[in-house]
């Protein structure tokens, strides 16, 4: 399962200390798209994403978004506001007529104010077509929630304690991919284009990455919901550390999956294969051995973790819900892949390659610590993730195969290590065909940590 793998390797790049600078910006490449279109254009100092959004900055996206921009600048200034510079006024001027705002009081705006994720959220399911008004669609209460429900808000695109125009940027280019109400298949910027409020020529593009990515969701579908999977991978990885190669590895691997989505413990999982490493002579005692290779097989069922590596057999307890719970939002990407991680795709017949924003994916699992109880501020650790890429064939509406290729660079006390990474994988069954098999020889699996029968250290 495509989403599952994903999750996997971005987890365990998380369990190795990942981190992002919190605040960055990381959804310029969204912004860039925006701005193509028209409807997003920065100040003088660029797009400044890295700060909070003002009301009146929100106010002049939603009318962009309505496609009402022309319309606005048109209109006489007749709303009570007094405390709007003259930029501000057409669009707050076209809200009011329209019945969009009310303002902050009878007789201020507050444009300076900050405008929160609520607040943006608001105004996007507004410009969807959605109404917030007495007995409408949704509550200014609940706008977050009902947003997730429709696909606008995801994990990616909305962080609510600390909500930038970074934001702004991300929630804006997934609002444009998302159905307005009452027409299906209509996305609201094709009814920009359609109502020419977008020039098709610059909306080109953006379409199509649209449709491709829509594509890519669609034929995720299958896998994403299949609790029984059996695949077949092969992980290769370089290894340098400060500059000098360390080692090569390779590890190729059958992965049989079982999952209880309710009661995650009682999963079953397999996964064998073999671990190979070619080691850097100059850096081994003279007359040791270079080259590792050792069979490995993983096992998971009834909340407990069986280990062989190579003959030596290990377990202990380990609760799949409590993991999932402490990853918190990442496990998000089994249903889907946010809009606003992803910078392009190309296809090539029935190839789809998928290029992911670093930066993006690194802030997603700077999130994903600061749940597990990291503090950035107190971790001697920097990494730095780049190049990620995702190649997946589509046959039969579905993913047969899938890769991945990344590149991570960690650097503690001084010490850089970096590696080179990349994931090959295919599909051989889904459903009902697949059936996890366990050895019989659990019971001989001894404690690794605490246990009366725990192996020497």
């Amino acid at each position: 399962m495509k989403s599952k793998i994903r999750i996997a390797l971005i987890a365990a790049v998380a369990a190795v200390g990942l981190m992002a600078t919190a605040g960055a910006a990381n959804f310029g490449h969204c912004a860039d798209q925006l701005k193509d279109l028209g409807l997003f254009q920065g100040t003088q100092q660029g797009y400044e994403l890295d700060r909070a959004p003002t009301r009146a900055e929100a106010a002049t996206m939603l009318v962009r978004l309505l496609g009402k921009e022309a319309e606005a600048k048109t209109l006489e200034y007749t709303a009570p506001f007094t405390d709007l510079d003259s930029w501000q006024e057409p669009y707050v001027q076209y809200l009011y007529e329209n019945g969009l705002t009310t303002g902050a009081t009878a007789t201020t705006f507050e444009p300076e104010d900050t405008c929160s994720a609520q607040m943006y959220t608001t105004f996007l399911l507004r410009a969807l077509g959605y109404s917030d008004a007495a007995g409408g669609d949704f509550t200014y209460a609940q706008a977050i929630p009902f947003g997730e429900s429709i696909g606008l808000v995801d994990y990616a695109n909305c962080d609510q304690s600390n909500f930038l125009r970074d934001h702004v940027a991300a929630m804006s280019l997934t609002a444009l991919n998302t159905d307005v109400k009452g027409e299906k298949d209509t996305a609201l910027l094709k009814k920009l284009v359609a109502d020419g409020a977008v020039d098709k020529s610059k909306a080109d593009n953006l379409l199509t990455f649209f449709g491709r990515y829509n594509d890519y969701m669609d034929a995720s579908k299958q896998m994403n919901g299949a609790t029984k999977s059996d695949m077949s991978a092969n992980i290769v990885a370089d290894v340098t550390m400060s500059g000098v190669k360390v080692m090569d590895l390779s590890m190729p691997l059958r992965m049989k999956m079982d999952l209880n989505t309710a009661h995650m413990d009682q999963s079953k999982i397999a996964v064998t294969g073999t671990v190979k490493m070619e080691m850097n002579e100059a850096l081994v005692e003279p007359g040791a051995e270079t080259t590792i290779n050792q069979d490995i097989a993983y096992y998971y069922t009834d909340g407990v973790y069986y280990m062989n590596m190579g003959g030596q057999k290990v377990k202990m307890d380990m609760s799949f819900e409590d993991v999932m719970a402490q990853l918190g939002d990442l496990t998000g990407m089994q249903s889907s892949e946010p809009l606003c991680l992803i910078e392009s795709i190309s296809e090539s017949g029935s190839a789809m390659t998928v290029q992911y924003s670093s930066s993006g994916v690194n802030a997603l699992v700077n999130s994903v610590l600061a749940n597990m109880g990291m503090d950035p501020n107190t971790v001697d650790i920097s990494v730095q993730l780049e190049d990620m890429t995702s190649k997946v064939t589509v046959s039969g509406g579905s993913i047969k195969n899938m890769g991945m290729t990344m590149k991570m660079s960690m650097t503690v006390e001084g010490e850089t290590v970096t590696m080179n990474m990349s994931m090959d994988c295919d599909v051989n069954a889904l459903g009902g065909n697949v059936t996890v098999t366990l050895p019989n020889d659990l019971d001989t699996y001894v404690d690794m940590i605490g246990g009366a029968n725990a192996p020497a250290a």
